[in-house]
């Protein structure tokens, strides 16, 4: 009879990402922490979901491309992230589903920005990530270069219909 030896390890899907957000208020300057903003997720079918204006993104509406159909209530709305040695500018959203539209809005630049991400299995438990709104920017524009963890930044002079 053969045994079977061997390790079988649980892999999980889940993770909490943990935002860093940071404001650059001219081009060059420091980036600064901010505690302003906060941050939520859709779980979606597929990426057929859109944020229609910054007024929805700070009312946490997304707008579906084909139909017109409206979501009003996010699936996860973040919390502030506070741990020992960190600022007060990170927050806090557990993703457990995929795709996920994850959706930071930073109301005093009436800035959003969103990505869309896929669970993978990898074990992390938490996931870090940072945010730059530079608030003199005018076009929308993307921060981060690896799919998954690149965020497109959407300023208010860039127009009212974005299309994640």
């Amino acid at each position: 009879m053969l045994t079977m030896t061997g390790c079988f390890k649980k892999v999980t899907t889940n993770t909490t990402l943990i935002v860093k957000t940071l404001v650059e208020s001219k081009s060059g300057e420091g980036q600064l922490p901010t505690n302003e903003a906060f941050g939520y997720i859709y779980y979606t079918d597929k990426e057929e979901w859109t944020i229609e204006s910054y007024a929805d993104a700070e009312a946490k509406v997304i707008t579906h491309i084909a139909t017109g159909e409206k979501r009003t209530m996010p699936d996860v709305e973040s919390e502030p992230y506070t741990q020992e040695g960190l600022t007060s500018s990170y927050i806090a959203m557990p993703q457990t589903s995929s795709p996920a539209l994850v959706v930071v809005v930073y109301p005093a630049a009436q800035m959003y920005a969103y990505m869309w991400r896929r669970n993978e299995a990898e074990n992390l438990y938490k996931t870090y990530l940072t945010l730059i709104f530079h608030t003199w920017k005018t076009d929308t524009y993307q921060e981060g270069n690896k799919p998954g963890y690149s965020w497109t930044v959407v300023p208010p002079t860039a127009g009212q219909t974005t299309q994640p």
